[in-house]
This record gives structure tokens, sequence and C-alpha cells, in this order.
């Protein structure tokens, strides 16, 4: 497949990289991966470029760390790119931003497929691999290239934090990966990225998503209100997860005229990511893996935080499978 993405980029000039919005290690990693492949072979001028923020400490620890740079995709002039390449996610899949009526050159991600232009050149989705990052660095392995390492602590960490994190499925092919880099990352740096020192505002953040949760059956709900970034709201849904006796995680958070939420789920007999799908259908967007997901609703005078709240709530409340929608209990913890 590599092999099929350098020929098509061989009269490329300049190469435009877009991750998913807010992203994560996963979408950085895959990013820079691909990019210094493309330079290394072909001498291309590429950037890399994203919407949102970047939030958690780790992520940019993992930026700075291994210098990856990183823009804005509304400071840059997108007319001067002739190749948009967008990783570890899909146009149309709600958590990308699209520019304008632009068609991208390549698609690469792990994600559940959508509806694609078919008109896109190269496609390349793997729902059976754990990360992005994992597609990346089978190219490195297929084209006999040694990455760099910075490159490869990136992919490492990209991969790692995508299968482990919250115990999502994983396949040998994310192991081997994962094996095939591990000599050239640097423990030191890699544990810098891992164990930050976390500034004052992560700890208040534990301590209100505590106070504000509630448990209804194996379901812990928490509504943070006002947050600073996206990512607080996915870490508090990975943490309180943890909780003994609880299944599901369900965490939801307001940033500016948008609704975010996190969702994580311990067992398999659930697909998440098409449960957020649904818990957002006609109001916002959603998806996801097999065990988290998450999604946005967009704000407006009509749609109010509090009211998509009340509307994430109950039809969340109604796919719990051991929760009674018309009756049930919430207790505190």
């Amino acid at each position: 497949m590599i092999n099929k993405l350098l020929d098509l980029l061989k009269p490329k000039r300049k190469i435009l990289i877009q991750t998913h919005n807010n992203p994560d290690p996963d979408a950085i990693a895959a990013a820079f991966g691909l990019k210094n492949i493309i330079t290394r072979l072909q001498k291309k001028r590429v950037t890399i470029a994203y919407m949102g923020i970047i939030g958690r400490i780790e992520n940019r620890k993992l930026v700075k760390i291994c210098n990856i740079d990183m823009y804005r995709l509304d400071s840059l002039n997108i007319s001067r790119y002739d190749c948009i390449i967008v990783v570890d996610t899909q146009i149309g899949a709600g958590n990308s931003y699209q520019i304008g009526d632009k068609i991208p050159d390549a698609v690469i991600d792990h994600h559940n497929r959508i509806m694609l232009d078919k008109s896109i050149p190269f496609i390349d989705i793997r729902t059976e691999y754990g990360a992005t990052s994992t597609i990346i660095t089978e190219y490195y392995k297929q084209l006999g290239l040694i990455p760099s390492q910075n490159t490869a602590i990136a992919l490492y960490y990209g991969i790692k934090t995508d299968i482990f994190g919250v115990a999502r499925k994983s396949i040998q092919k994310d192991v081997d990966m994962l094996g095939f880099i591990f000599p050239s990352i640097s423990i030191s740096k890699l544990n810098k990225i891992e164990t930050p020192d976390m500034p004052n505002f992560y700890f208040r953040n534990i301590g209100k998503a505590i106070d504000r949760s509630v448990i209804i059956g194996d379901l812990l709900f928490c509504d943070l209100g006002t947050v600073r970034n996206p990512d607080l709201i996915a870490e508090m849904s990975d943490f309180l997860l943890r909780m003994r006796k609880i299944t599901t995680a369900f965490i939801v958070g307001k940033i500016k005229d948008t609704c975010y939420f996190s969702l994580r789920y311990k067992k398999n007999d659930i697909k998440v990511g098409i449960m957020a799908i649904s818990l957002v259908k006609d109001i916002g967007y959603g998806g996801g893996h097999m065990k988290s997901a998450g999604g946005q609703v967009p704000l407006t005078d009509k749609l109010t935080y509090k009211e998509a709240v009340k509307i994430l709530k109950k039809r969340l409340i109604e796919k719990i499978k051991n929760v009674d929608p018309e009756h049930y209990e919430e207790k505190r913890i």
C-alpha cells in the first residue's frame, strides 16, 4: 500500500497531513511518522495540521520532546497545498475539519469506515488494527526503513496509548510493530512523556469529577460543566472507569459553544463507537472503538448545554442493559 501512496505523491509539490480535531497521540504520531517517510524518500515539503487544541499534558510533551512541528489549519494558506492526506480520521466522521469542498488525496485510518467519496485516490482503512500508528509503522517495515529515535518514540507511544490505554482490542500486528520499533526508542524520553508533572487544575478537575459523579446501576455518569479542553473529559472517563463494579463511564462537559462527551466500557458485548453515533443522532457527531468513544454536540439558542446533557443522559440510560429507563436510582460515589 505504501508504494501506491508514494507513486501518487511523486508529482505533488506541497503536502498537507491533516489529523482529527484535538489530536491524540495516535493521530500525532501517525502524521509525524508519515511525514518523515515522505520527506526521507521524496524530499517533499510536508506540513502537519489540525484544528482544536493539543490539550493533554502528555500530548504536549510528546510534541515537544519529539520535535514535532504542527500547525493550526486556520493559520495556513490551504490553496498552496496540492495534496491533502487525512490520518486517524475520515472526512465526514464529525471530528475532522472539512477544508471547503476539497477532496483529500489519501485517507489512512483504523476507525469504522464511513461513506467516503469514491474519487479519493488512496484509501487505507484497517479497522482490525488497534492504531493508525501501527499502519504507519508497518509502512516503515515494508520499505525497509528504520525510523529515527523521535519518530520511533512517537509511533511507539501512539500505538501503546490506543491499544493499552482503555483496554482496547489489539491484534498481533500491533504487538509486532511495537517490537519492531522498540530497539529505536529512548526509554528516558518516553518516560518523560508518560509521567509529566501535572498542573494544579488537573487535580482540581479530578476532585470536581468525583464530586459530580452519580452511579446508576453499573453506569457512572458525570457532568463536569465547563472545562478547559476535551482531553480532560476523556482523561476523567478513563480514570473513573477503574472504579469497582462500574462497567460504563460517561463524562460530559462544555467548552465554549460545544458539548463534548467521552464514553468508556469494560466489556465486549456493546460496540460503544456505534452507541456514540446513536446518542448524538440529529444533534451532533460521534464515533470510536469497541470500548471507547466520544462525540460532540454543537450548542445553539434552541439547544442549550443543559438540554443537550438531558438528551444524552436519557438516550444513554435507554441503551444500558441493566438499567430500567423508567425506574432507576442515582447514587453518589
